[in-house]
């Protein structure tokens, strides 16, 4: 660990830290706060300001009492949208932004995971474009939220065959915002055809699984162009809020 000249104790405590969470696993215990002070030959006092700090950043947990202790984190994209909805939210933007950039990150996405050969992921992607095939949505609020479910539970899978850690941050931000969105859902309804939106899907899903990555960049824009603009139906002008950020 590299120590900049003028860091505080804290700042140097903090780092360590941080380090050592990195390095275990979600949920894996890192020690008492004996064994931390001791380690990291530092006084309780910042030890517990370094640790309010690394909590903060979602990399650790602490709990006290009995078998408590430091336990790491692993932050989730959540942590990230929260900030990201405080920047937005002081820059005055509204969610129907959200809509004219998501065509871009999805494009990306379906041409990484067409070049992505794995045959776990080419035969779950099959399965996927069957299954789209033969449902049949009712035109109500049950069909168009298993149907909402069904588009993110897609979109999460092409970011995980598609490898990118980035780009998968980024999509699921955006992902994020658009599941907290305070959208009018009866008028996003209104103007969804589903059955449709599914056999395009099922074709993207086809074209990524043989590998087509020029059709699956067609078929994505083709697929979120159509979303977006149910999406901005049910937005209207929004303005990003930090509170409507909870777990999707």
């Amino acid at each position: 660990m590299e120590v900049v000249r003028g860091d505080s104790a804290v700042d140097v405590a903090a780092q360590a830290l941080r380090e050592i969470a990195l390095q275990k696993n979600d949920g894996d215990f890192l020690g008492s706060e004996d064994d931390l002070v001791a380690r990291l030959k530092v006084s309780k006092p910042t030890l517990r300001q370094a640790s309010a700090r690394v909590a903060q950043e979602h990399l650790i947990k602490v709990r006290r009492g009995v078998g408590g202790g430091y336990f790491a984190r692993k932050p989730g994209s959540l942590s990230v949208s929260r900030i990201a909805a405080v920047y937005l939210r002081s820059r005055n933007a509204n969610y129907c932004e959200l809509t004219f950039i998501t065509p871009m990150f999805y494009a990306e996405l379906a041409k990484l995971a067409a070049a992505n050969p794995n045959l776990h992921y080419v035969g779950r992607l099959r399965e996927f474009a069957e299954r789209d095939e033969a449902t049949v949505d009712p035109h109500d609020m049950n069909g168009y939220r298993d149907f909402m479910r069904s588009e993110r539970e897609f979109i999460s899978f092409l970011a995980e065959m598609a490898g990118n850690n980035v780009l998968q941050l980024m999509i699921e931000i955006t992902a994020d915002f658009s599941a907290n969105a305070p959208r009018n859902d009866e008028e996003m309804l209104r103007h969804m055809d589903m059955q449709a939106y599914r056999r395009l899907r099922a074709r993207l899903a086809r074209a990524i699984a043989n590998g087509d990555g020029d059709i699956a960049e067609l078929l994505s824009r083709r697929c979120t162009d159509r979303m977006c603009e149910w999406m901005r139906a049910g937005l209207k002008d929004q303005s990003f809020e930090v509170d409507q950020m909870k777990g999707a």
